[in-house]
């Protein structure tokens, strides 16, 4: 009987131990879970506070996080056409895109969480946009865009060379940036409005505050291009822009590029004339 009694305490005492173990665990994976969805959270609600709380700097400042921020966006556009002159029209219309893009995330769910053997924390997160970051990068957009842009400069050379005998070539290249800019901002409009939403799968490390007991995002990665899938392999989205496959950044220097591109032949144009 006293065997019986001692193996029963023995028992409950494992049992203790165990729940001890399992307790912290769940402890952990909870803290984790808060932080994943405190930082997807800022993210889909534009609060540079809420996601410099719930990730570290490099995250913060980094490359996944810039695909939301519009004036992230419109500053890399802007210094990619060397900060030309926008007039008011061109500025409202950068402005309400690029706070479309800022606000492209529709919902978010934590999906899983797994706790590592090293201390950090793995949460699988699908991301539902309400169109696709690389839209504007698309083959067909990028086509129309750059039909546009030489019907325009066919139809307006002889405008951009009174311009630039009048006012000079620095006036000219300025009225042919600020108009091929709202060309840019019609087609990749368009290209937005015809698409359907797009639900993407990230995979968030997060790290522990030993003090805090709380944890933050220390990387972003993209576990597919998409749930849909198109089988593109993990990457590291705030570490190597020219590698992300669905960027909205890399939108803002191919607009940049094209625009800049048909400024300098408008501007070649008016410097041979």
């Amino acid at each position: 009987m006293t065997k019986l009694r001692n193996i029963a305490t023995l028992g409950l005492s494992i049992i203790l131990s165990l729940s001890l173990l399992t307790g912290c665990g769940s402890s952990d994976k909870t803290a984790a879970k808060e932080a994943a969805e405190g930082f997807m959270e800022g993210i889909r609600t534009n609060d540079a506070d809420t996601v410099n709380n719930w990730s570290d700097s490099e995250v913060a400042n980094g490359y996944f996080v810039s695909l939301f921020d519009a004036d992230y966006l419109e500053e890399q556009l802007l210094t990619s056409l060397n900060n030309p002159d926008l007039e008011d029209e061109t500025k409202a219309k950068l402005d309400e895109f690029y706070n479309k893009y800022a606000n492209m995330m529709e919902e978010y769910q934590v999906t899983e969480v797994t706790m590592n053997k090293d201390g950090t924390a793995t949460a699988q997160v699908t991301m539902k946009n309400s169109f696709p970051f690389d839209v504007v990068t698309s083959k067909e957009t990028s086509d129309k865009f750059n039909e546009a842009s030489v019907t325009y400069n066919s139809e307006n050379q002889d405008e951009l060379l009174k311009i630039n005998e009048e006012q000079g070539a620095d006036a000219a290249v300025s009225k042919a940036c600020n108009d091929l800019i709202l060309i840019a901002v019609d087609t990749y409009e368009e290209a937005i409005a015809e698409s359907d939403p797009i639900t993407y799968k990230l995979v968030l490390t997060l790290s522990k505050n030993e003090e805090t007991g709380s944890y933050y995002v220390t990387s972003v990665q993209s576990y597919d291009s998409s749930v849909a899938g198109t089988g593109a392999p993990a990457q590291d989205t705030y570490t190597t822009d020219a590698e992300v496959t669905t960027s909205a950044s890399d939108e803002g220097a191919s607009s940049g590029g094209d625009a800049a591109e048909a400024n300098t032949s408008s501007e070649e144009t008016t410097n041979e004339n």
